[in-house]
């Protein structure tokens, strides 16, 4: 006994040998669990998909980092033999997840003399390394052959904890992983909702307007940049 159809018309585009009812009950159950799945995720990343769309193009501040705490870690003189080594201890010492980077520089590097208060000095080497964190970033500064390491940690604001959760700063392989699940939440109801469209939501031609809009607009917006 073969199972009952749908009638043609009923959804647009879903071929005809798909739509018997065990089929159709699967797409919506698939739907429904994907968006169930990842309710509150999908309203994060469209959060802070939003914020990092405006990163540069009218942009939207999150606001500056702002000093949490600072101290001084006693080492003993000449305990790291470069800047990487000392990277390597501090990730240890203070149980980084993420790997130490040298901090971003603004300039060429400035070496050999300078001038402070109209006298030449000359700027003593120092070894920075820097730890991102989902709310913040540890920066360790060293000057070789001293006894001690500077250790400083920045906070941020709530906005820019949400756009380094969306970019996975300073997090685990998990939750990376976890954020794959959510992105194959979201395809998967995207299949499935195109899938369900029924009469009930318009003509196809209406659903083929939509679409053909959709992609005239994004191609409108991304092709005079190549």
């Amino acid at each position: 006994m073969s199972l009952p159809r749908f009638n043609q018309s009923g959804l647009f585009f879903v071929p005809r040998t798909w739509q018997r009812a065990a089929v159709v009950r699967w797409l919506k159950r698939i739907h429904a669990w994907t968006g169930f799945w990842g309710a509150l995720l999908f309203l994060l990343m469209g959060t802070s998909g939003f914020l990092l769309n405006h990163r540069g193009t009218l942009k939207i501040e999150t606001g500056e980092p702002f000093e949490v705490s600072s101290m001084d870690i006693a080492v003993r003189a000449n305990q790291f033999a470069d800047a990487d080594a000392m990277g390597k201890w501090a990730k240890t010492e203070l149980g980084m997840m993420s790997e130490a980077r040298p901090p971003r520089q603004e300039g060429p590097p400035i070496k050999g003399k300078r001038e402070f208060m109209g006298k030449p000095h000359v700027e003593a080497e120092k070894w920075t390394r820097a730890f991102t964190l989902p709310n913040g970033r540890v920066t360790v500064d060293y000057v070789p052959g001293s006894t001690s390491v500077s250790v400083k940690r920045e906070g941020e604001g709530i906005l820019s904890t949400i756009k380094n959760l969306h970019k996975g700063v300073g997090l685990s392989m998990f939750w990376v992983l976890f954020l794959d699940t959510i992105a194959g939440a979201l395809v998967a109801m995207s299949l499935t909702g195109f899938l369900l469209w029924t009469r009930l939501h318009g003509s196809r031609i209406l659903a083929g307007v939509i679409v053909g809009a959709s992609l005239a607009l994004a191609l409108g917006a991304i092709v005079p940049a190549f």
